[in-house]
C-alpha cells in the first residue's frame, strides 16, 4: 500500500530515474551500459524497488534486477583497459556468474587503480578505481532488499559473499586492528590507509543481516562479525556531515530491523544508540544549514543523502515501535526543503548539479520515493 506522499514528486522521482536508465544503458537503445557506480547503482535498485510499490509497475521491480545483473558483470569483473581479465574472484566464468560478489566489486570511477610502485596523489586519488567498503555495505543493501522483492534466497547468499570479501579491508598487523579506507580492484593492498568514520558500524550490521538472510553460511560470518564488534568497541558514530547524518539515520533503521530479529545488539551499534548520534548531528546541522546558498556552493546528493534517511526512518515509526521517533518531525522540513531546492530546473543547471548528474539524479529521486514507499530502504518486509 502507498503511504501519503507529494504525488507531484513521486512523478519526479519516476522521469528521473527513467533518464537514468536510459543514460546508463539499461533502457533504450543507446546510453552506455558499462556506465555503472556502485554507490549510485545500489540506491538505484532500492528506488526502482520503491517505485514499482508506489505506482504499482512491475517494470521498475524488473529494472532492479537487471541492473543488479548489470552491476555484477560489470564491476565484479575487471576493466576493460586492465591486462587482467574476468571476475575479480579468479573465478572461472561460469562459476563467477553463481558468485558474482565473492572477490568483492569495484568502485567504477573512470581512471584505473594505482599502480603498487606508483606514488599516492590525494586529489587524483579520488579519481581512481578500486575498492571502498562503504559502497559494499551499501550494495549489501540493495542485494537484502532484492532478496525480499524477489523471493529469491540467492541474493542473500550474495549479499554474504560480498561482506565475506569485505573482511579483507581489516588490518591486523602490528598488534592492533583497524580498516582500510580504500583497496586496490583484487583486494591485495591498501589504496588509502585511513579508515572510514563508519565503517566498522556499517560491517557490523551488514554481516549481522547477512547472517539472519543467508543462516547457512553463519559459521562462516562469525570470525568476521566478532571482529567487526571489536572494531566497533567504544566508538562514537555522530557526525555533523549531511551524507553522513543520513547514512546514520538508514542504519539506525537497519539496525531497529535486527535487533527486532535478534532481541539484542552489541551496545555500539543498538538501535537507541544511533537514533541518538543521528539526532546529535541533525541539531548541529540545522542550525547551520543555509537554505538560501546559491546551487553552485552545494552537492545535492550529498543533502539528498541526508533527506532520504529523514524520509525512510520517519516513513517506519508503525514497523520500528521499539523507538521514539517523535523528534524527527521537526526535522522534516529539511527534507521538504531539500528536495524543493533540487527539483528546481534553475538549480539543476548549477555545475555541482551537471557534473555529478546520475548520483545526483538517483539521490533525489530515492529521497522523493522514500516518502511514499520507505520500506525500499531497509529490506523490512511490507506487511501493509
Amino acid at each position: 500500500m502507498m503511504q501519503e506522499g507529494n504525488s507531484e514528486n513521486l512523478e519526479k522521482a519516476r522521469k528521473l530515474m527513467d533518464d537514468f536508465a536510459r543514460r546508463t544503458g539499461l533502457t533504450g537503445s543507446g546510453g552506455d551500459a558499462a556506465q555503472r557506480y556502485l554507490w549510485t547503482d545500489a540506491f538505484a535498485v532500492q528506488t526502482c524497488f520503491g517505485l514499482a510499490h508506489a505506482l504499482d509497475e512491475d517494470s521498475y521491480r524488473k529494472l532492479a534486477l537487471r541492473l543488479i545483473g548489470a552491476v555484477h558483470e560489470h564491476l565484479g569483473k575487471y576493466r576493460q583497459d586492465d591486462i587482467r581479465k574476468g571476475w575479480i574472484s579468479g573465478l572461472p566464468e561460469a562459476e563467477g556468474q553463481q558468485h558474482p560478489t565473492a572477490g568483492g566489486l569495484r568502485i567504477g570511477k573512470r581512471l584505473p587503480e594505482r599502480e603498487a610502485d606508483e606514488p599516492s596523489n590525494e586529489q587524483l586519488e579520488w579519481e581512481r578505481d578500486g575498492q571502498y567498503f562503504h559502497y559494499i555495505t551499501r550494495w549489501i543493501n540493495a542485494l537484502l532488499q532484492a532478496r525480499q522483492e524477489a523471493g529469491q534466497q540467492r541474493y542473500a547468499d550474495w549479499a554474504a559473499e560480498l561482506i565475506q570479501a569485505g573482511g579483507k579491508f581489516i588490518d591486523k598487523s602490528g598488534g592492533r586492528m583497524r580498516m582500510y579506507w580504500k583497496m586496490s580492484i583484487d583486494l591485495s593492498r591498501p589504496l588509502v590507509p585511513s579508515m572510514g568514520a563508519h565503517d566498522p558500524m556499517e560491517g557490523l550490521i551488514c554481516a549481522e543481516s547477512a547472517r539472519e538472510a543467508a543462516p547457512d553460511k553463519a559459521s562462516e560470518l562469525e570470525p568476521l562479525i566478532s571482529d567487526f564488534k571489536k572494531l566497533c568497541t567504544g566508538r562514537d558514530w555522530s557526525t555533523t556531515d549531511t551524507l553522513g547524518i543520513g547514512g546514520l539515520l538508514l542504519n539506525t533503521l537497519r539496525a531497529a530491523e535486527l535487533a527486532s530479529a535478534q532481541g539484542t545488539l552489541p551496545e555500539e551499534i543498538r538501535p537507541e544508540k544511533l537514533l541518538a548520534d543521528s539526532l546529535y548531528g541533525l541539531k548541529v546541522y540545522a542550525r547551520m544549514h543555509e537554505a538560501n546558498r546559491p546551487a553552485r556552493q552545494r552537492l545535492a546528493f550529498r543533502e539528498c543523502g541526508l533527506s532520504l534517511g529523514l524520509r525512510a526512518l520517519s516513513g517506519m515509526k508503525e514497523q520500528v515501535t521499539a523507538l521514539d521517533l517523535g523528534e524527527l518531525d521537526r526535522f522534516i522540513p529539511l527534507a521538504d526543503a531539500i528536495e524543493d531546492f533540487w527539483s528546481n530546473p534553475a538549480n539543476q543547471q548549477a555545475p555541482t548539479w551537471t557534473e555529478h548528474l546520475d548520483i545526483n539524479a538517483v539521490s533525489l529521486a530515492a529521497s522523493m520515493v522514500a516518502g511514499h514507499y520507505p520500506h525500499a530502504f531497509c529490506a523490512i518486509r511490507n506487511t501493509q
